[in-house]
């Protein structure tokens, strides 16, 4: 008997050593033939989305090698408390501001930190807490949560309205309840859960081996999400606006509002940034996308921002609106200002787009105050 379990022990290691060998060489000849796109997020345990913090990592898909702060921003370090007489912005946004696709110092978070500081001759800090796949309620939790550590004179909310309202149906951690913000589904994670997706996490931002595998089992997921924001661009620029985007508006509305009370409580004011569709700007515009919408008239395609900004002015939120600037650089023949098969900025975009946040900020004075 003793034998035998010896024998048994003795398989049953050589299968586990045959696994971990086979399991490495496909991991070697990925990242040596076909290296997958690797992430660089985690998760809290109430399941907000955040970054390894001090992470630095070659992306092969994007051509970078993007670093991580001590804290999990895609940033600078930044001194807290907050230094006497700084002026300091939370930039709260998506991958747009995450900005992976490019140096950090060519991204918007840098270029309007310096830009507003030129402008005001005062020191200016821009906290970039972005992270991709965040809708205005994934940057409310933020804000709730770990918003006050950073001592913001203002919260910028980078809204991307190509998914953003999209986003907040989730309702992972707020949901509209008869008019009144209430808590969503998302439930504080349980040791193990949270340990699990920490593993997964882990796995996920250094196995190129482990990428492959979610990258053949999301397949259709993916698509499938791919063609529910297709409709719900079209509705964004259609005449009437579906069930469906009516219910994410509102639910934005009322986001905003409680994200503006809750800056307020922190000392902080909130601006809302639209940050155009690419088919709005011209020289950008998907055929087919546009056939379904049925319209190009400039009217009809400012909806979006129509929408949107008008929902945030009534929650007592200003608003800059980047379109109208990003048409006059078209117009005047600068070059394109979105990546050509990524569809985020480049980095005349995020040039673009920071010197006219800076200008507005300080045109309204909102940076002096």
């Amino acid at each position: 008997m003793t034998t035998r379990w010896r024998g048994w022990c003795a398989n049953a290691m050589l299968a586990v050593v045959a696994v971990i060998v086979a399991l490495g060489a496909v991991e070697i000849g990925l990242r040596l033939l076909a290296p997958q796109p690797l992430g660089v997020w985690h998760q809290d345990r109430d399941g907000l989305a955040l970054h390894w913090p001090g992470l630095v990592t070659y992306l092969p898909q994007l051509g970078q090698v993007v670093s991580i702060n001590s804290v999990g921003l895609r940033d600078r370090e930044h001194a807290v408390p907050k230094p006497a007489g700084a002026y300091r912005i939370l930039l709260l946004g998506d991958s747009f501001m995450e900005a992976l696709q490019l140096p950090f110092d060519a991204s918007f978070p840098r270029i309007l930190e310096a830009e507003l500081g030129r402008r005001t001759n005062r020191p200016v800090e821009v906290v970039n807490a972005s992270v991709s796949g965040w809708g205005t309620d994934d940057e409310l939790r933020y804000l709730e949560t770990y918003g006050a550590r950073w001592e913001p004179d203002l919260v910028l909310v980078a809204m991307t309205l190509h998914n953003d309202v999209n986003d907040n149906l989730r309702e992972r951690f707020h949901r509209n309840d008869s008019g009144t913000l209430a808590h969503g589904w998302q439930r504080r994670l349980s040791a193990l859960e949270f340990g699990l997706i920490e593993v997964k996490g882990f796995l996920a931002s250094r196995s190129h081996a482990y990428q492959l595998f979610l990258r053949a089992r999301r397949s259709s997921e993916r698509k499938a999400e791919a063609a529910q924001l297709n409709t719900h661009v079209e509705d964004l620029l259609g005449p009437t606006p579906s069930p469906r985007l009516a219910k994410g508006i509102e639910l934005t509305r009322l986001l905003l509002a409680r994200m503006r009370l809750v800056a307020a409580q922190q000392q902080a004011q909130v601006v809302v940034v639209l940050l155009p569709l690419a088919v709005q700007v011209p020289g950008r515009a998907r055929p087919g996308l546009v056939q379904n919408v049925g319209t190009t008239a400039p009217g009809d395609m400012d909806r979006p921002q129509q929408r949107v900004g008008g929902i945030a002015r009534r929650a007592g939120v200003e608003v800059i609106d980047l379109l109208p600037p990003f048409r006059a650089w078209a117009a005047a023949g600068g070059p394109d200002l979105y990546l050509e098969h990524d569809g985020h900025w480049n980095a005349s975009g995020h040039g673009v787009a920071a010197r006219v946040v800076a200008s507005e900020l300080d045109r309204h004075g909102i940076a002096r105050r």
